[in-house]
């Protein structure tokens, strides 16, 4: 079995404020990236094969969002919004607050950037919530693409 990169820590995007004009948060985790590998294959080798503790909590986020109004997260995963050979952004507006995940390939990395901006109270509240969960999914979906090299 194929021993998982560990992620860590990293500056967000640079094109974040092109992504999504206005945003308040912005987080990125990454992984060494498999020689020739484009961020379309990363993109579908992060979001593959996520373990059930993520699929667990997104149905617990889509069950309690409903309470206050959140569109529940797509079950095939997030929309596609824009793709290339060095970026795929994902995401999706909201009555609170609108996201962007960028996965990006650069300088011999794989990127995750989770990009956030509020509309009001609710959408703070809800990533203050979320933030320990979600460093831990950010950082476990990029794991997925550092997992590639030693499978081949």
């Amino acid at each position: 079995m194929p021993q998982r990169q560990p992620a860590i820590a990293a500056a967000p995007y640079a094109g974040a404020e092109r992504i999504l004009p206005g945003y308040q948060f912005a987080d990125a985790y990454k992984v060494p990236a498999p020689h020739g590998m484009d961020a379309i294959e990363a993109t579908r080798l992060a979001f593959a094969h996520g373990p059930l503790w993520i699929r667990s909590l997104m149905g617990l986020r889509n069950r309690l969002g409903r309470l206050v109004g959140l569109k529940p997260a797509p079950a095939g995963g997030f929309p596609v919004m824009r793709e290339s050979a060095d970026e795929v952004v994902l995401g999706f507006d909201d009555r609170h607050l609108d996201f962007r995940v960028v996965v990006g390939i650069a300088g011999g990395f794989a990127a995750l950037t989770t990009i956030v901006r509020w509309h009001n109270a609710w959408g703070r509240a809800y990533l203050t919530a979320i933030m320990p969960f979600h460093r831990a999914i950010a950082a476990r979906m990029i794991e997925g693409v550092g997992v590639a090299e030693g499978a081949a």
